[in-house]
Formats: C-alpha cells, sequence, structure tokens
C-alpha cells in the first residue's frame, strides 16, 4: 500500500539530469508537488531552475531521470499534450496576444478545452455558438477573479505591467490546470504589487483547489506563501523543506539566501 505521501503526490520528479553538451544544467533532481500545496523553488542566478520548469512543461526533454504527474509519465510528452493533462504555465517574459484585448486572450486559453473543431467554427452551429458563450462567460470570470475584468475590452498592450502579469495568470488558469506553474511572476513589480499577486496565489490555491510551482528570486515573497520550498545551486537540489527549515539551512544561507532570511 503506498503511503500518505504517494497518495498526495500530484507531480513527482525523480533524479532529473539535463546536459547541454558538456554543460550539466541539472543534476539528478528530485522533488514531490503535493495536490493543494504551493510550491516555490529558488536558487541563485543559473542554478537550473528555468531548465526545471521547462523539462516538466515540455519544453526540454531530460537527459536521464522520470516525471510522474497524477500518475502518467511526462517523458516524451509535447507541452500541448502537457498542458492538455493538467499543467498549465506563465513566462518569466510575459507572452501575451498584444493586439488582442484582455477578454480574447483569455477566451484563446480556454479554446484548448473546447470541443467544437474546424467544422463548428464554420457552420456556426447551435452546439458551436453556445460553447463560444460559455467560453467568454468562464473567461470574464476569471478576468474577475484575478482582479482586472473591468480592462476586458482594453489591448493587452495597453494594460499596466502588473495587469499583464495577472492577465497572463487568467489565460493560463483559462485551461483548467491542476498544476499552475508560474516563472517569477513578481519580477519587475514595486512591493504593494508584490503584495496583492501573493494574495492571490494563496487565494487560487484556496479557492479553485489549484497546486502551484513557483520561481522567483524575490525569497520575502515565496517565504511568506509556500507550503514547501526546494533549493537549487549549481543543478542540484541542495536544501527541501518548508519556508522554516529553508531558512534555517547552513547550506541555503552559504549559497543564496545570506541576510535576506534574517
Amino acid at each position: 500500500m503506498p503511503g500518505t505521501e504517494s497518495m498526495a503526490a500530484l507531480l513527482r520528479v525523480e533524479k532529473i539530469s539535463k546536459r547541454f553538451g558538456g554543460i550539466a544544467a541539472l543534476n539528478d533532481v528530485s522533488l514531490v508537488i503535493e495536490s493543494g500545496e504551493i510550491h516555490g523553488l529558488i536558487g541563485p542566478n543559473g542554478a537550473g531552475k528555468t531548465t526545471l520548469f521547462n523539462i516538466i512543461t515540455g519544453l526540454y526533454t531530460p537527459t536521464h531521470g522520470n516525471l510522474d504527474f497524477k500518475c502518467c509519465s511526462l517523458l516524451g510528452m509535447k507541452p500541448h499534450q502537457v498542458l492538455k493533462l493538467g499543467i498549465a504555465r506563465t513566462f518569466q517574459n510575459i507572452r501575451l496576444f498584444a493586439n488582442m484585448t484582455a477578454l480574447e486572450n483569455v477566451m484563446v486559453g480556454r479554446h484548448a478545452r473546447s470541443h467544437a473543431g474546424m467544422l463548428g467554427a464554420v457552420i456556426r452551429n447551435a452546439a458551436t455558438r453556445a460553447e463560444e458563450a460559455a467560453i467568454q462567460r468562464r473567461s470574464r470570470e476569471l478576468l474577475e477573479l484575478v482582479g482586472i475584468d473591468r480592462h476586458r475590452h482594453a489591448l493587452a498592450k495597453h494594460l499596466s505591467y502588473g495587469d499583464q502579469r495577472r492577465l497572463e495568470i487568467a489565460r493560463a488558469l483559462a485551461t483548467d490546470p491542476a498544476l499552475l506553474a508560474l516563472d517569477e511572476p513578481a519580477a519587475g513589480m514595486n512591493p504593494t504589487e508584490r503584495e496583492t499577486l501573493k494574495d492571490l496565489i494563496v487565494s487560487l490555491r484556496d479557492r479553485l483547489g489549484l497546486s502551484l510551482l513557483v520561481i522567483e528570486h524575490d525569497v520575502k515573497f515565496i517565504m511568506a506563501m509556500c507550503d514547501h520550498i526546494s533549493v537549487l545551486n549549481f543543478g542540484e537540489k541542495i536544501a527541501d523543506g518548508t519556508p522554516q527549515q529553508v531558512r534555517n539551512s547552513p547550506a541555503v544561507i552559504e549559497a543564496y539566501l545570506g541576510a535576506e532570511v534574517a
């Protein structure tokens, strides 16, 4: 019989390694993300965080190791297959459709779960129209959830930087993920924006039952909201545990945190 931890595991990363030519970006990295957990991934620049992120979301194939999501192997899956399975992501550099409205951007994400197909889009039958109305309705709900429904008709390029970040989260949520992976969501935000974003991330977990994986350089941001934190340095995991355990880890203090955890 599997233990409680195994039953709760949503994503299991086992001894993942990745080499780019002669460079080892990751070396035998393992971690577990449990259902309903906010899991932080931190480390210095070049630690391998984004490489691991890209492996989990299907952009890179690992050199060695295993990935299991909801007891299904992710090895060999393309990004669209990973998305269908239930992992959505945002990017460190915002990737929105600049000349589409906020509502249209979220609707694009929602279409990943649509059923109409090409024929339905052409003939516009009753089922297709009903689905399109449902997509628009759900997209508005998600814009309201992240706090920017008032900007639904504004072009994405005209939104503030912070609202663009929120829009990208709404678009990812439109795919109905079980795991939402956020790549430096607070980058470029001022302290007030970071605080409201932290509250949003926690509310997504609490209201939607989501699990979240968050890469961040803002250590206080991560410490304040994560249930569990993994720390990478030079492609290897050097610590894994609760924020308090990570804060008190000599290896982490030496490699990355220093005075920031005082």
